[in-house]
């Protein structure tokens, strides 16, 4: 029964995230609230999924957007070079090529963090983006993971007329539910620490007004 559950939960949040992306520019948003109610759902606290998921996806549209216009960006000037510099016949179209797959790679595994980060944390446009780099870099073999899922599960999905029904369900909410049991024990640990330093923080200034009471 619970398996259903969340089957039938990733089922609504996949409609609610096409949903919201079809303006394109929104997309980010969706996208960060899609990985805000999965979290949930690791935490046995989803509640009302269509009204958190709208909760979040109104909190994070300010945030979220301008991040999400860069990477649209940065995606279409990929393709395009792509497209003009296509195999790359000589020495320099070859390295331009490589530089191109490795901006590519590299964008893809931001995106990876950018949108489970920015749904548990507020922060800044840059602090956004240093910390998806850094988790990138520092969780390498986790991002390259799910970035493979991230591929892997929609090319199945899409790669046959009969799966399309199951794409349309799922195509955006399993990856990123797979991916969820990569990303969140590391943001877990880190709302965990940063619980504990603000916890540490209230007990040294405790103490010190404490002393100054006894003063």
């Amino acid at each position: 029964m619970r398996a259903l559950s969340d089957l039938m939960t990733l089922v609504k949040l996949n409609l609610l995230t096409l949903l919201c992306c079809l303006p394109v520019v929104t997309a980010g948003a969706a996208l960060a609230s899609l990985h805000y109610c999965i979290m949930k759902m690791r935490e046995d606290e989803e509640g009302y999924i269509a009204s958190t998921f709208f909760r979040e996806f109104k909190a994070n549209l300010k945030e979220m957007t301008p991040i999400w216009l860069v990477i649209l960006l940065l995606g279409v000037f990929f393709y395009f070079d792509m497209q003009m510099v296509g195999t790359g016949e000589t020495g320099g179209q070859k390295a331009f090529v490589v530089l191109l797959y490795v901006g590519i790679f590299f964008v893809h595994g931001l995106c990876q963090w950018v949108f489970p980060l920015g749904a548990k944390f507020q922060n800044s446009f840059l602090a956004k983006a240093r910390n998806s780099m850094l988790m990138v870099i520092a969780h390498f073999p986790r991002t390259a993971a799910m970035m493979a899922v991230s591929a892997i599960v929609p090319f199945i999905l899409m790669n046959s007329l009969r799966l399309i029904p199951l794409a349309f369900c799922f195509g955006i909410s399993l990856p990123a539910y797979l991916n969820s049991f990569l990303y969140y024990p590391v943001i877990k640990k880190q709302i965990e620490e940063k619980i504990g330093s603000t916890e540490r923080s209230s007990l040294e200034t405790g103490s010190l007004e404490e002393e100054n009471e006894i003063e």
